[in-house]
C-alpha cells in the first residue's frame, strides 16, 4: 500500500492520523496481535527508508517504547573498528505506545490503568512527537466514556513536567466478547483521533468523515 511521505519539517498529527487510519482499514486486522503488528508495520513501512524504526519485528527490536522513529541505531552507536560515534544527532522523531488490553484488562479500570502506564512512558520519553493508540471499556451505564478517557489523558499530559509538542491520541473502540479481556476493533466508525495541544490545555477531535 502506498503511504504518503512526511518529513520532520512538515509533520502533521492530522495527516498522520488519516494515513494511519486508512492503513488499518485497508489491512483490516482483527485480533489484538494483528492490530499490534499492523501498528508496527505502518511506522516501519513509512519511515524506515529515512530513519531507524525501533520495534519488535523480524529485523529489529524494541527500545524504550513500543515504536521509536529515531535518527540513530542504538546497537550501532559506536563503530566496531574505530570506536567513532556513528551519528551526528541522537533524537527521537516519533514515539509510539499502544495499549489494547493486556494483563488485568477485564474491566474499565483495568484497561485504563494499563493505558495510563504506557502513556506516561510516552510522555516522559524525549520525543518530538507522540502517538498513543489505545482502547477502552465503559463502566455500566457510563455515557460518553471515550471523551472521559481522553480528558484523563489530557490532564495527565498537562501535569507532566517538561512535556511539549502535543500528542496524537488514537482510540479504537473496544468490546468484551468474553469476560476476561477487551478486544479492540478496526472499522470505519471505530477509529477516532484526538490532538492534545502543546500546552495540554485543550483537545481537538479530528474529523474522520473526510478521511
Amino acid at each position: 500500500m502506498g503511504i504518503t511521505s512526511m518529513t520532520t519539517t512538515a509533520f502533521s498529527y492530522d495527516d498522520l492520523f488519516r494515513d494511519f487510519r486508512n492503513y488499518l482499514l485497508e489491512w483490516n486486522p482483527t485480533s489484538t496481535h494483528e492490530i499490534t503488528r499492523s501498528i508496527k508495520d505502518y511506522f516501519n513501512e513509512k519511515y524506515s527508508d529515512e530513519y531507524s524504526v525501533l520495534c519488535s519485528q523480524a529485523n529489529g527490536s524494541e527500545f524504550l517504547l513500543d515504536v521509536m522513529v529515531t535518527t540513530f541505531d542504538p546497537k550501532a552507536i559506536i563503530e566496531i573498528n574505530t570506536l567513532n560515534i556513528s551519528a551526528d544527532d541522537f533524537s527521537v522523531l516519533i514515539g509510539v505506545e499502544s495499549e489494547l488490553g493486556g494483563v488485568g484488562a477485564s474491566s474499565a479500570y483495568g484497561v485504563m490503568k494499563n493505558v495510563v502506564e504506557d502513556y506516561l512512558k510516552l510522555l516522559l520519553a524525549n520525543a518530538r512527537h507522540r502517538v498513543m493508540v489505545f482502547t477502552s471499556l465503559p463502566y455500566a451505564k457510563e455515557e460518553n466514556h471515550i471523551e472521559s478517557r481522553i480528558e484523563t489523558l489530557r490532564v495527565i499530559y498537562q501535569r507532566t513536567t517538561g512535556v511539549s509538542g502535543g500528542a496524537l491520541l488514537i482510540h479504537l473502540a473496544g468490546s468484551q466478547p468474553r469476560s476476561t479481556q477487551v478486544q479492540a476493533q478496526v472499522s470505519a466508525t471505530s477509529i477516532r483521533g484526538y490532538i492534545v495541544s502543546s500546552d495540554g490545555k485543550s483537545v481537538a477531535e479530528l474529523n474522520s468523515s473526510s478521511c
